[in-house]
């Protein structure tokens, strides 16, 4: 009775226990369900929205789960849906997202990053904590979602990897605190390069939207290869200058005379 109760309210949009949510997600996958792509998103963060304070983070979870089992492909809209009407949720919300969808973990950030750019520090501090690996690929979607917040977002990064932590300083050191875009992707390549080898994951930033920023450092034991031979080619060998013949010497029977070009003179006949 309290699950169909619960169903019901849902869909006449009354405020339902989050209890229900937290222990079992059945109820929400039936308020969604029937929902077509177009609408999922809008009805998932409509039903977070109706959910108390308290209990909106825990609402969200179970919302996004029971949104993503239904259709796994709307996952990041219904991130962003979720995260804009709800913004307080947008660290949990982006977690549950990412563990069942790891593969678009770019996506998901930058989508609940742009839904709330406010809360991008809170966003990237979870996620990079959830999955570290990823700190490369979790950093460069926020600064695309949010470009003012890059140092936010490096600051976070160098707290959470220690190795990288004295060349990201070193490289926020040149930039003003008011100053803008900063350059999130290249500071950490650079940063990754210059960081201990035994000290980051070399899969750390081995992911698709960051590929540019995969260092392979150089060690003694693998010798760099010899560079390839240049053929040597003999200096070209010139003879004396072309002399254009301007004098033809045409011999006939009984012409001993030199003639110039033009072809033989024939006696008339």
């Amino acid at each position: 009775m309290i699950s169909l109760f619960a169903s019901a309210a849902l869909v006449a949009g009354l405020t339902v226990p989050p209890a229900a949510f937290a222990v079992d997600s059945s109820d929400v996958t039936k308020a969604l369900s029937g929902s077509s792509s177009l609408e999922l998103p809008a009805k998932a963060a409509s039903l977070v929205a109706k959910a108390s304070a308290a209990d909106k983070q825990d609402v969200a979870v179970a919302v996004l789960k029971a949104a993503v089992g239904l259709n796994p492909a709307a996952a990041v809209a219904v991130v962003s849906a979720v995260v804009r009407d709800n913004p307080s949720t947008a660290p949990a919300t982006a977690i549950a997202a990412v563990t069942l969808q790891h593969k678009q973990i770019g996506l998901i950030v930058k989508a609940a990053v742009t839904a709330a750019p406010s809360e991008a520090g809170r966003i990237v501090a979870a996620l990079i904590k959830e999955f570290p690996k990823d700190y490369g690929v979790i950093a460069n979607a926020a600064a695309e979602g949010a470009p003012s917040a890059g140092r936010e977002i490096l600051t976070i990064v160098a707290n959470s990897i220690p190795a990288l932590q004295p060349a990201i300083q070193e490289a926020l050191s040149r930039f003003g605190a008011n100053d803008g875009n900063i350059p999130v992707l290249a500071i950490l390549s650079q940063s990754n390069s210059q960081a201990p080898v035994s000290s980051v994951a070399p899969q750390t930033l081995a992911a698709p939207v960051v590929t540019a920023m995969v260092a392979t450092p150089a060690t003694a034991a693998t010798p760099a290869a010899a560079p390839a031979a240049i053929p040597v080619f003999a200096a070209p060998v010139f003879g004396p200058p072309f002399t254009t013949v301007t004098t033809v010497n045409n011999i006939g029977p009984s012409q001993t005379t030199p003639q110039q070009p033009g072809g033989r003179n024939y006696a008339s006949p």
